[in-house]
């Protein structure tokens, strides 16, 4: 393969949508797998697309083994596909799991998540490999060529933007991101700035943060002001509000496009290819 590839597993926020009508779109929670031209896998978010994504991850003749998960921040719709991930019973994969510091270490954390009253099973019956880490300030490299950075953003507790380099291409991670009020963080400008592909939480317009302060998330509008502002080459809306059915989502694609003309609105299955 001479290419790198982003794929969408879950594109939904807050929490999963099974509805007829957002169908097309998708109603799965945050997970997204970039895979590199040298079949190295990087996964950001553990919602319930994580759980398609590792019974592929199964299917795969040549799967990769080693996988790098980054956690954007600990609220149940990134997280809570880790439940059904399959290749967490298999002995054949290493899981390589990141989060962001927060008040509770991060094994506190996936204690809680297993803590028997909620779920039956525990990370010893796990067949693979299983290592928890907190994110360094100083990023991850995984390889010569492959670096994971971040940079904290305002979000309720706190969430991680990612910026995947894999040599000189640059994707970064964005989701769940309230600006301050009235402007936009310059923080996130500075990180994404020049950024091949950009993929940011949209979860509402304009007019919906008005009845939404608080809640951690974003606009469209302001997704393609950022676009913009850091000379990003592609924008994906990602995030979408669990209320929006297909035809809201595809309105907004074309209105964000009017802006920033290379947008696109992230659909589960969507694939996006990077020469290498």
């Amino acid at each position: 393969m001479n290419e790198h590839m982003i794929k969408f597993w879950g594109v939904r926020g807050s929490f999963p949508t099974p509805d007829r009508d957002k169908i097309e779109v998708g109603g799965h929670s945050s997970c997204v797998e970039v895979r590199t031209a040298e079949n190295q896998i990087i996964i950001f978010d553990m919602g319930t697309g994580f759980v398609p994504l590792g019974n592929n991850l199964l299917l795969e003749k040549k799967s990769p083994k080693n996988l790098n998960i980054f956690i954007s921040h600990f609220h149940w719709d990134h997280i809570i596909g880790y439940l059904g991930f399959s290749p967490f019973f298999s002995k054949d994969f290493t899981c390589n799991i990141y989060g962001k510091e927060d008040k509770l270490s991060i094994e506190e954390i996936f204690k809680y998540i297993h803590h028997f009253t909620f779920w039956p099973v525990k990370i010893p019956m796990y067949q693979a490999k299983f290592n928890l880490n907190t994110f360094p300030d100083e990023g991850v490299k995984l390889s010569k060529s492959i670096k994971v950075t971040s940079c904290i953003h305002g979000h309720p507790n706190g969430a991680n933007t990612y910026k995947l380099e894999i040599d000189d291409i640059k994707i970064v991670y964005c989701t769940d991101i309230e600006h301050p009020n009235g402007k936009l963080n310059h923080n996130i400008i500075k990180f994404v700035q020049n950024a091949d592909v950009l993929i940011k939480d949209a979860q509402f317009t304009d007019n919906q943060l008005k009845d939404h302060k608080g809640w951690g998330h974003s606009s469209w509008q302001q997704c393609t002001k950022i676009a913009n502002l850091a000379n990003v080459k592609q924008l994906v809306l990602f995030h979408h509000s669990p209320t929006n059915d297909d035809k809201t989502i595809l309105k907004i694609e074309k209105e964000a496009q009017n802006i920033f003309p290379n947008t696109i609105a992230a659909r589960e299955g969507l694939e996006i290819r990077i020469p290498a």
